[in-house]
């Protein structure tokens, strides 16, 4: 049984209808962390009706990373399920187009997407290696997958493929302490990441994810899912 959960980048989109599904699963422990909780109305509401905690994270920054799982130990001691969410997409061409690309921009992205997660894992390791049955969870993109290599957006799918680069060794890592380690495409989701036109709800993406986390065996650890649970190439 899931009793503590923590979400990055929960303040919408994806981030909040996974809180919002383990908060209809009456998870106990609900940790939604976002940048600005503050500016985070709906977290907000949710937090007053005392179905989450609203933590302050930005995973780009180590201070920030530390205070968030110093909270989470003195509140819950242990942490059995981490949700990296967080992440961008960037929209300048400087990152996305090829004649375009300027260095500090794709390493922006890149940093962003995939060396984030591993550090932000890193400082919630102790947590996880009390939780119960621990999963880490990488949600990444087919864009990442080599396999599914379209043109342009090269920052977005280096960034992505070397989260799941990073996930896969994290994975070969840390079996021998039995913390489970997969990565994810959620699916092309109605958010403003993805656009209000894309094919998959928010809620369907969400549902579909926690399933795919509460059924997780060791063996499935290092492996590339889509939120269905279907297998993904790398």
């Amino acid at each position: 049984m899931i009793e503590s959960v923590l979400i990055t980048g929960s303040n919408r989109g994806i981030g909040l209808a996974l809180v919002r599904e383990y908060g209809k699963r009456r998870v106990p422990q609900i940790f939604a962390t976002c940048r600005d909780p503050e500016s985070a109305d709906e977290l907000q509401q949710l937090a007053q009706q005392g179905k989450v905690q609203v933590i302050p994270l930005d995973i780009t920054n180590e201070d920030s990373i530390a205070a968030a799982a110093e909270r989470v130990q003195s509140t819950a001691g242990k942490l059995d399920v981490l949700i990296n969410n967080a992440g961008i997409y960037p929209e300048h061409k400087n990152s996305r187009i090829f004649g375009q690309l300027e260095a500090e921009a794709v390493g922006e992205v890149v940093t962003t997407n995939s060396v984030s997660p591993l550090i932000v894992t890193q400082a919630f390791a102790p947590l996880l290696r009390k939780g119960n049955n621990p999963r880490v969870v990488m949600i990444s993109s087919q864009m990442g997958s080599i396999d599914r290599a379209g043109g342009n957006s090269f920052a977005y799918r280096m960034s992505k493929a070397a989260m799941n680069m990073g996930a896969r060794v994290l994975a070969n890592t840390l079996r021998s302490e039995r913390i489970i380690v997969i990565t994810t495409h959620p699916g092309h989701v109605a958010t403003d990441m993805g656009g209000s036109h894309a094919p998959v709800s928010p809620e369907d993406s969400a549902r579909g994810l926690v399933m795919l986390i509460e059924n997780l065996k060791l063996e499935q650890s290092g492996q590339f899912f889509d939120w269905r649970g279907a297998r993904l190439p790398w």
